[in-house]
């Protein structure tokens, strides 16, 4: 429950370590400056005739450089069809998402509910006494049902945000923290039961 929270609420970054080809490294690198240098020494500006440059041979004079053949990168159109969600599907996917997490409100506020009703039949009939710190001041009358809400509403809370984050292994553990709220009022309200 705590590790869910603290999750949603310091949200590490993460750099993402992307892996190019050559190909696109030339495109996207800029050329380094030793290259520029050398490049700026290569070209040479026209000068006045020399008649002694008419006696070399045409193999012997500097040619002109080849140029590069061109790069095919791939189309980027197959790999967007295969990502390409709809709006429409994106929106399904929020409904249903609430709706699971309005479920899951309710039962975990229910399952509060009944920790709570097991915990006063326990006070009162038998003089168990509420070992939580936090709830002990509300265990003698019925505010104890108002009082243990808090927890549930804090889960919902945190699921909500988790539903919204940015990461999206966050985003696809959003129920975490409300299945653990439920879990743990039904385990300490069946403790309640078996310990009469």
């Amino acid at each position: 429950m705590f590790f869910a929270l603290a999750v949603l609420l310091i949200q590490p970054r993460v750099n993402a370590q992307m892996a190019f080809s050559t190909e696109k490294i030339a495109l996207i690198q800029p050329a380094s400056l030793d290259s520029v240098r050398s490049a700026a020494n290569e070209i040479t500006l026209p000068t006045a005739p020399n008649p002694a440059d008419a006696t070399i041979p045409p193999e012997l004079l500097p040619s002109a450089p080849e140029p590069a053949a061109p790069v095919n990168v791939p189309a980027p159109i197959a790999f967007l069809k295969s990502t390409t969600v709809s709006v429409a599907e994106l929106k399904a996917e929020r409904r249903r998402n609430e709706r699971l997490w309005m479920g899951l409100a309710i039962a975990s506020h229910s399952a509060a509910t009944f920790d709570a009703w097991t915990t006063r039949h326990a006070i009162t009939t038998t003089g168990a006494q509420e070992l939580n710190p936090l709830l002990k001041p509300f265990a003698g009358n019925a505010s104890l049902y108002v009082a243990i809400q808090a927890g549930p509403a804090l889960m919902d809370f945190v699921g909500k945000k988790m539903m919204d984050s940015r990461h999206r292994w966050v985003r696809r553990m959003w129920w975490v923290p409300q299945s653990a709220s439920i879990a743990s009022s039904l385990f300490c309200g069946s403790h309640n039961l078996i310990a009469q």
